[in-house]
């Protein structure tokens, strides 16, 4: 309980910190676009959003997505797979406390994306099962290794198959390497940020309100 209650306490100092420099900078700026620069965070904001083309995926109830159920709001994908040993777990662990805090303190929290890079063996049940276990409103994407591979492309995102624990690729003994860093989507639907690891519930809650209010004071 004390351990929980100083991460809020830390989150809580961390916010009105962030705030207070951006209030800085927009002040300072007179609030002119060409003026506002990225904030620093754990990897970086683009200063002009990495378009997204379309991509047909389908997420762990069969729905249909594609770069349209994006629009409007943010997301926040990390690539994975359920046989992940150890990466996936602590990642999607940590972003269920982001999405805890920032909704309990009614910030903008984003949605939550666990698209996986592993169709073969993440079925749409499969995957609704694990992001279950973590927190009922993730979303999980699955389908094509085409369109995965489209998707995460355009993330900065890379996989690739690797040896199981015989050193040996088989059917159904292998291991996925993946990019650990996190993408942050802004409400158009394009890439806005990389959040790179290690990966805290402060360091994501930083970047991910830096990054709001840089889209934000670009988008006036």
């Amino acid at each position: 309980m004390k351990k929980k209650h100083s991460l809020v306490l830390s989150i809580a100092a961390l916010i009105a910190a962030t705030s207070g420099i951006w209030l800085g900078q927009t002040f300072t700026d007179n609030n002119t676009n060409d003026s506002i620069k990225p904030a620093a965070i754990q990897g970086a904001i683009y200063p002009q959003a990495k378009i997204i083309n379309n991509f047909e995926l389908i997420d762990q109830i069969s729905n249909k997505i594609t770069k349209n159920s994006f629009l409007g709001h943010w997301s926040l994908i990390f690539v994975g797979y359920t046989h992940c040993p150890d990466v996936c777990p602590t990642t999607l662990a940590v972003m269920n406390q982001v999405d805890e805090f920032m909704s309990a303190q009614q910030l903008q929290a984003p949605n939550i994306v666990f698209l996986s890079v592993d169709p073969e063996r993440d079925t749409p049940e499969t995957l609704k099962a694990y992001v279950n276990y973590f927190n009922e409103k993730f979303i999980a994407l699955t389908g094509s290794l085409g369109e995965i591979t489209k998707l995460s492309q355009q993330l900065n995102a890379v996989f690739r198959k690797a040896p199981g624990l015989d050193g040996e690729i088989s059917e159904k003994n292998y291991l996925m390497d993946h990019s650990s860093a996190l993408m942050l989507i802004n409400p158009d639907g394009n890439l806005q940020s990389i959040l790179t690891a290690p990966h805290t519930p402060a360091n994501i809650i930083e970047s991910i309100i830096n990054s709001q209010a840089y889209y934000e004071s670009m988008s006036k």
